[in-house]
């Protein structure tokens, strides 16, 4: 009997890769905020991702439960290039996954770090990470499973990608973990996971964090591969008289440099400075963040100073290092409306041979997708609602996450591979939806900005409404109507939600560019003073540049822009008042036109 190829939606990836400009290493920059059981309000686990890739076309995946016959094969592309890397039998069931969870709850993230050149190229591997995690999410049904089977997966099928740092989590436990492959002449990866303990939060972003570990386990906590310090040795990156318990799993495949230090580790110092139980961590781990002391590193997990919310968690993602040394808002770059973002490339060289960076934002423009994955301990209707992941796309301080439950059995079509992709607009898709206000708002960020923001408040606030009236109509139709009826009704509410959600944002544009088009704020007129007056047109306000930007604009300028006072006006009849105020009439009138 032949194998059976499974195409799709495997096959979409790599068309997804044709698409697209590959980005350095073919690999996205990231990153990730986990948060423990203990840490949370609601004795959830939750991750949160921002997958950065300023080329890539954000999408939801779906991949449906399945069983398959024996024999039957699934083929795999590398995500980003498209190239076909072969095939490898199917799992005899396969579970249902959205985005980044599957149907129990598991969820995965990640971060690429590239580590060590020698280790990144393993000939005749065939899995990269993200099919990696795609597979891994459909046969496994707990975190440690999840790591379990990814470590299996490459030692039977090779590692075909470069370091990354990945976030794995359950109803029980959320696992950091640090994977990089061993280079070319044995299949496989080296890697250690290490639980996040109850009450804490982690995060990564480009850089392997984990240093050294206890090696005796004592406490469950730590996983890794048995061989990881052997095969250092062998291969001369750890000396061999060295014990195992002094082994740094980052200083050995990923060092820290000033780079990842400034770009990498500043996004977890910004992330952490805000949830921290100790208030000093910010000026603590300062000058490491700036890459000036790189001793001092920062810890792998902090204790969380409060009971964190789901509602907390996806706006940390969006932050812009707002109110610390890093903030930009104020910099020659920032513009006249205070613009936290810059043009890329981050990493450029003065004409002098100096090198300089940007700010690394986690609120950033080149974010394709993003998600905050949210795996509840108790829910109305456990099997079926335990895990909801809140999924969007494009830059994620400026576009709302909208609910799927993790049963969901089908993507929303606004939001679903094909829709559209970088190089072709369509108006109904979420990308380009989310795309177009964001880049609108970019003009004037302190003002459109700061608008869009507030209804991404509002609009996700009702959805988290949306979602509790929702498990609990959901656990009646469960009782009622049974499974299969729950599960649609689930994936009816995930998808129109979502789809809604597009349309609204396709509409808030069009109000948008009304309100601030031309550099003005508009507004709507008022009401007829009589029956027979036509309406009145609306109020277009021009606000002109704050007093710190024309301030800047006079240092720049001197005298230029000034006008003369020393011939108020060409008619002798008329003295200086009579001028003056005839000028005050003529600025007004220029001021409105």
């Amino acid at each position: 009997m032949s194998p059976t190829h499974i195409n799709s939606p495997w096959q979409q990836y790599a068309m997804l890769g044709a698409l697209m400009c590959i980005l350095v290493g073919g690999a996205s920059a990231c990153s990730n905020f986990l948060v423990s059981k203990g840490a949370t309000s609601d004795q959830s686990t939750q991750i949160a991702y921002n997958s950065d890739g300023q080329s890539f076309y954000g999408y939801m995946t779906h991949l449906p439960k399945a069983t398959h016959a024996r024999g039957t094969m699934r083929d795999i592309w590398e995500f980003g290039s498209g190239i076909y890397m072969g095939a490898i039998p199917e799992a005899p069931h396969t579970y249902n996954v959205i985005g980044n969870m599957n149907e129990f709850g598991v969820a995965i993230g990640e971060t690429t770090f590239d580590g060590l050149s020698e280790l990144q190229n393993q000939p005749g591997a065939i899995i990269d990470y993200y099919s990696l995690m795609w597979i891994a999410l459909q046969r496994s049904t707990t975190a440690r499973e999840m790591i379990a089977t990814m470590d299996q997966l490459t030692k039977q099928y090779g590692y075909a990608s470069t370091g990354e740092s990945f976030s794995i989590s359950d109803k029980d436990e959320v696992w950091h973990m640090d994977f990089i492959g061993r280079g070319p002449g044995t299949k496989g990866a080296v890697w250690v996971a290490k639980r996040v303990p109850n009450g804490y939060v982690s995060a990564h972003a480009n850089q392997a964090r984990i240093t050294t570990w206890d090696w005796s386990n004592q406490h469950n906590d730590t996983l890794f591969s048995p061989d990881v310090v052997d095969f250092a040795v062998a291969k001369g990156l750890y000396p061999k008289d060295k014990p195992p318990h002094e082994f740094s799993f980052s200083d050995v495949f990923d060092p820290v440099t000033a780079v990842s230090a400034r770009l990498c580790e500043a996004r977890v110092w910004d992330l952490f400075r805000h949830v921290a139980a100790d208030d000093t961590f910010a000026n603590t781990y300062l000058d490491y963040v700036q890459g000036r002391n790189l001793s001092n590193r920062m810890p792998l997990f902090i204790k969380a100073g409060f009971a964190i919310s789901l509602n907390v968690t996806m706006w940390q993602m969006r932050r812009h290092y707002e109110d610390s040394w890093f903030d930009a808002r104020a910099y020659m770059g920032a513009g006249a409306y205070n613009s936290p973002y810059r043009a890329r490339p981050v990493v450029w060289t003065a004409e002098d041979g100096a090198t300089y960076a940007f700010n690394r934002n986690l609120g950033y423009v080149g974010t394709f997708f993003h998600f905050a994955a949210h795996t509840r301990s108790s829910s109305a209707i456990p099997d079926l609602g335990r895990g909801v992941i809140w999924f969007g796309v494009d830059d994620a301080s400026l576009s709302v996450r909208v609910p799927m439950y993790a049963a969901t059995a089908a993507a929303p079509p606004t939001w679903a591979f094909g829709n559209g992709d970088t190089a072709h607009y369509v108006q109904r898709s979420a990308y380009w939806a989310f795309n177009l206000v964001a880049n609108f708002a970019y003009s004037r960020h302190s003002l459109i900005g700061e608008d869009v923001m507030h209804r991404v408040a509002e609009r996700e606030s009702a959805l988290m409404h949306s979602v509790d009236a929702t498990d609990g109509e959901a656990a009646k139709i469960l009782v009622t109507q049974g499974h299969a009826a729950a599960v649609k009704f689930l994936t009816n509410f995930s998808v129109t939600t979502a789809d809604n959600v597009v349309d609204e944002w396709v509409q808030l544009f069009a109000e948008l560019f009304v309100t601030y088009r031309d550099g003005l704020i508009v507004s709507p007129g008022g009401a007829p003073v009589h029956p027979k007056d036509q309406p009145p047109p609306p109020n277009c306000d021009s606000p002109g540049y704050s007093n710190a930007w024309t301030a800047r604009i006079i240092a720049d300028t001197n005298d230029h822009y000034r006008l003369p006072t020393h011939a108020p006006c060409t008619s002798a009849a008329h003295n200086a008042t009579v001028c003056q105020g005839h000028t005050a009439t003529k600025i007004r009138l220029l001021n409105r036109l």
